[in-house]
């Protein structure tokens, strides 16, 4: 990211407001997921939908400002994609007689989204509001999963702003480490933290570098990962494995934290459509830890195909350029976060996360005009 670019648009007015406007709804959701003071008891459960659709508020009325609609090429085939997605989703509602409005409506407004130019300087402000609203994670009154998760995504996305040196990946991914291992207990949290860390170490010592420097590089950061896998592997084993893997085999309910049984149960029982929110109900959990098995359960086979057709194909167009690799970084990071988290599409319970792989998604789809 350019500096220049950066003190242009934080400088006018229309980016302070902005800059403003998200950071103070990324705070308050922040405050809202972690149930800072008990809040959690004057929202209906955890939903957070409305600030979604106040977010999404702000972003459509900075579009018809600054943008225009345009639905051509990559973008034309992406809406439709998208559009059938959203049908698939609102035929599951229909037949499970689930319907929920306000989610709807989010599809909806994220559809119209989708049809805009995005801005470079939009998405430059909504991450970095992300990273400035990332304090109000520390008044959680306990350690949390979802902490972890949300920390370790919006510490991906700040990695666009960073410059290509090891000294400026230090100086942000030591004191992100130590802050991650205050937040949280998440065992996938912090192994994704690391993969996204070397990721970004690779990316920053390949390009345009000569043969030498890389293999050196190469060198280095396998003596590192060796010399701290020697030296710590019986807690990396503990932490991360624990007594899952005895001579009798692998306990993968265990391994999971009771997630696997729950997996099981929902592909056993796919259905075409799902069986609605209530899908759930086999188990004392909320959800079964999983964005794509969520969204089996709750919307069906159909709507999970669309699904994941649209995060590998984002993925994939994501990767084609070295241009675009920290949205492909941050894809990337979302859907390995999700492999063991919430739907992150539809239970609103994270959010800053959710706005920002939505409006990567659209900034990318112009890229590839």
């Amino acid at each position: 990211m350019d500096m220049q670019e950066m003190k242009r648009i934080f400088s006018s007015n229309e980016g302070i407001i902005l800059t403003f406007i998200f950071t103070l709804i990324f705070i308050i959701t922040n405050l809202i997921m972690v149930d800072f003071a008990g809040v959690q008891e004057l929202m209906t459960g955890q939903d957070q939908t409305p600030f979604f659709i106040l977010i999404l508020i702000v972003i459509l009325a900075y579009l018809f400002k600054n943008s225009k609609v345009d639905i051509k090429g990559e973008r034309f085939l992406f809406i439709i994609i998208w559009n059938l997605y959203v049908f698939s989703i609102f035929i599951s509602m229909i037949v499970n007689r689930d319907f929920v409005w306000t989610e709807a409506l989010v599809l909806v407004m994220l559809s119209i989204m989708f049809c805009f130019k995005l801005p470079r300087e939009l998405l430059t402000i909504m991450v970095f509001a992300a990273l400035i609203s990332l304090p109000a994670l520390l008044f959680q009154p306990h350690v949390l999963n979802e902490t972890g998760a949300t920390f370790v995504l919006i510490y991906t996305a700040g990695l666009m702003f960073l410059p290509r040196h090891n000294k400026a990946m230090l100086y942000y991914g030591l004191p992100a480490f130590a802050l991650l291992i205050a937040l949280t207990e998440s065992r996938t949290a912090i192994a994704v933290f690391v993969v996204v860390t070397v990721l970004q170490l690779i990316y920053i010592n390949l390009y345009r570098r000569s043969g030498r420097d890389r293999k050196r590089f190469f060198i280095v950061l396998g003596i590192v990962l060796l010399g701290v896998l020697m030296a710590f592997i019986r807690p990396i084993y503990n932490f991360f494995i624990g007594g899952s893997i005895t001579s009798d085999g692998v306990d993968w309910d265990y391994l999971t934290s009771g997630r696997y049984e729950p997996w099981v149960h929902v592909v056993n029982n796919m259905s075409w459509f799902g069986e609605g929110r209530e899908y759930i109900d086999f188990t004392s959990l909320l959800h079964v830890h999983n964005i794509f098995l969520d969204t089996l359960g709750r919307y069906g086979i159909i709507t999970t195909v669309l699904f994941t057709v649209l995060l590998i194909g984002t993925l994939t167009i994501a990767l084609m350029s070295i241009k675009t690799f920290h949205i492909a970084l941050y894809i990337f990071t979302f859907i390995l976060i999700g492999l063991t988290e919430y739907n992150y599409l539809f239970m609103f319970v994270y959010f800053s996360p959710v706005i920002l792989l939505f409006v990567m998604t659209s900034y990318l789809i112009e890229l590839f005009k």
